[in-house]
């Protein structure tokens, strides 16, 4: 026979405390559950949805890295900003994929590349000048002409193409805001002799625009430029004579529709650039009252984008600052695209054809003025010009590549303007891309350049160059 004897009063104080702090702890522990539950939640509940955007195609060429994470930063990856490429652009496959990081609803990601070249160039015509953007990249007019001897081996190397970019995603109504600040070093010209001892260069804005629901406002790529065509090159440009390139103030809107077709229209900051008649310096007015007005239609299908821009400009030029400005219309076409080729292998081909009265500095990083200021008449004579490249990637294997590329670009200077004013230029070049690990690209490339004025005399640019360029 067992008895059940009662407890004593302090044994059975002892087992209730146990027993409450039992509970206690138990509820900690579930309210820890609902947390890391919420945690896990919120990434799908807050993901971004992808803003209408038109970027280069990119065709991987070697796996890209997803990052480390850590387990109190959520991994995401941000929406670019409305209407805008990408940070790596210019047919890179390599890119700067990979991770950011979230700090309450915000996701933000850090991209880029360091790149560092090393060019050896020869002019037929004579040494450039010191300092020269030229020496940096191809650029046609900074060739020497009508020289009577050539220069030496001239060797330049420096890291200015290096690129940095900022990019941050915040949900909205639905609608992820997003924002880009992008810089690198080469859109500042360095002071002469900073390559005696430290080499530094000036950190320059590219790029800072936000996007929202198809807006665009900020410095970005013009509207009439598309992207997406520029060929994969070592060069800062590569077919810097026939391609649109102008980064500006811009207020955008892109509509995407049905079957891979989107509209884009903005306005867009408004510069003339001019010469004399007699004199073929360019002269930057600041003038303008009125806007540049673009628009741009594109179609992106499988494998393949087109893109059909145009532009508008109500030129104005006062450079006394007195009396009566100048002005006159301008308008652009251009028409530009890339298609893959059917090998299996990621090969491709990009063109691109512009044409117009008055955009000389849409095209060829301003290779002809906008227009001839008359001084004795105070009138604006627009000048035309025609210009185009095309360019053709292969696949030798998936870690090994070549572009072989052209350009073009012909004015059509008024009658009577100076003799030293630029008639027209071209070049070609053929690259070799390695990609032996993720994002790291090494190249050596080849190009001639010839350049040629309204007079006649010409002279060209023979350059070897050797680019490292690493993504993250």
């Amino acid at each position: 026979m067992v008895m059940l004897l009662p407890m004593p009063a302090g044994a059975q104080a002892v087992a209730e405390d146990d027993l409450t702090r039992l509970r206690a702890a138990m509820q900690a522990m579930q309210a820890r559950i609902d947390q890391l539950e919420r945690r896990l939640a919120a990434p799908a509940m807050m993901a971004p949805t992808s803003a209408p955007a038109v970027a280069p195609r990119v065709v991987a060429a070697s796996p890209t890295s997803g990052g480390v994470q850590s387990p109190d930063v959520t991994a995401r990856t941000v929406s670019p900003p409305a209407g805008s490429a990408s940070v790596a652009s210019q047919g890179a496959p390599a890119g700067t994929g990979g991770n950011g990081f979230r700090i309450g609803a915000t996701d933000f990601k850090i991209a880029g590349f360091v790149k560092g070249d090393m060019l050896f160039s020869r002019y037929s015509a004579g040494d450039s000048a010191t300092n020269v953007l030229g020496r940096d990249f191809a650029l046609a007019q900074s060739v020497p002409v009508g020289g009577v001897r050539a220069s030496g081996l001239l060797t330049d190397a420096h890291a200015k193409q290096s690129r940095l970019g900022f990019q941050t995603s915040t949900p909205l109504a639905g609608s992820p805001m997003t924002t880009l600040i992008e810089m690198d070093f080469q859109v500042q010209s360095p002071p002469a002799g900073t390559e005696r001892a430290l080499n530094p260069y000036t950190f320059g804005l590219r790029r800072a625009v936000l996007g929202y629901r198809g807006f665009a406002a900020g410095q970005d790529w013009s509207t009439f430029q598309f992207v997406g065509a520029l060929p994969e090159t070592a060069d800062f440009l590569g077919v810097t004579e026939g391609t649109v390139f102008v980064r500006q103030m811009v207020a955008r809107y892109t509509q995407a529709f049905g079957r891979g077709w989107s509209a884009s229209v903005s306005i867009e900051n408004p510069e003339t650039v001019t010469v004399s008649r007699t004199a073929a310096t360019l002269s930057d007015h600041d003038d303008d009252s009125l806007p540049d007005l673009a628009a741009r239609v594109g179609w992106k299908g499988d494998g393949a984008e087109l893109s059909l821009a145009g532009v508008l400009r109500a030129m104005r030029a006062n450079p006394g600052g007195t009396g009566a400005a100048a002005t006159a219309a301008g308008w652009g076409l251009s028409i530009a695209g890339v298609a893959s080729l059917p090998t299996g292998k990621g090969d491709d081909v990009r063109f691109m054809l512009s044409g117009g009265r008055g955009v000389g500095r849409y095209v060829g990083v301003s290779f002809t003025p906008d227009a001839v200021y008359d001084v004795a008449t105070a009138e604006l004579d627009p000048v035309g010009m025609t210009a185009g490249f095309a360019a053709y990637r292969h696949y030798w294997t998936t870690k090994l590549r070549s572009t072989a590329m052209g350009s073009y670009q012909r004015a059509n200077n008024p009658l009577g303007t100076s003799p030293l004013l630029n008639r027209l230029a071209y070049s070609v070049a053929a690259n070799l891309f390695w990609s032996p690990l993720p994002k790291l690209d090494l190249g050596a490339e080849f190009r001639h350049t010839y350049r040629e004025l309204e007079s006649g005399v010409s002279g060209t640019l023979d350059r070897l160059q050797f680019t490292v360029k690493q993504g993250f």
